[in-house]
């Protein structure tokens, strides 16, 4: 028997992704630790995932962006680039949370960066503030699906903080 104290924490745990190294942290918003392989672009496409996005920066060891829009493309994927820092800033907390709430609904998309930590910081204010999940929520699931730079999840929290919610 489980200890009692145990069972929220079970409960906040995503559910097993269909996609292979990703976290849903959304019906259909997956995020990804690292970037789409061949394979993987093949997974995507069955799965029904119409867009990526990826928030590498170009100062950053092994991006070669036109390698993977063109795998993606291939797969009748979208790409999309925007980069961000590790601590992003409200401008680009803004943009993501935009361009998630603008998915036409059904979409399935998924969101990367080279280890987890800013996809899954990226989608973490979206959670909250648009669809209703509570901060310990949102940030059980990014850290599932890779948050782990304080600096990072400091300005998640700033940004939540100016946004009314703390």
């Amino acid at each position: 028997m489980l200890p009692i104290l145990l069972l929220p924490a079970l409960f906040l745990q995503a559910p097993h992704s269909v996609i292979p190294g990703t976290v849903e942290v959304a019906p259909g918003v997956f995020v990804l630790k690292g970037t789409p392989h061949e394979g993987l672009c093949e997974t995507l496409k069955k799965e029904h995932v119409v867009r990526v996005i990826d928030l590498r920066r170009d100062d950053e060891p092994n991006v070669d962006c036109d390698s993977e829009a063109s795998r993606l493309q291939a797969h009748g994927i979208q790409y999309l680039r925007f980069t961000v820092g590790r601590a992003p800033s409200i401008a680009d907390f803004d943009f993501l949370r935009t361009l998630l709430n603008d998915l036409p609904s059904g979409t399935r998309m998924l969101i990367h960066c080279s280890n987890g930590n800013r996809s899954a910081a990226a989608v973490v204010p979206w959670l909250v503030l648009d669809k209703g999940k509570t901060i310990p929520e949102a940030f059980a699931l990014a850290r599932e699906a890779g948050l782990k730079g304080a600096d990072t999840e400091a300005a998640i929290r700033k940004y939540l903080a100016a946004n009314g919610r703390s």
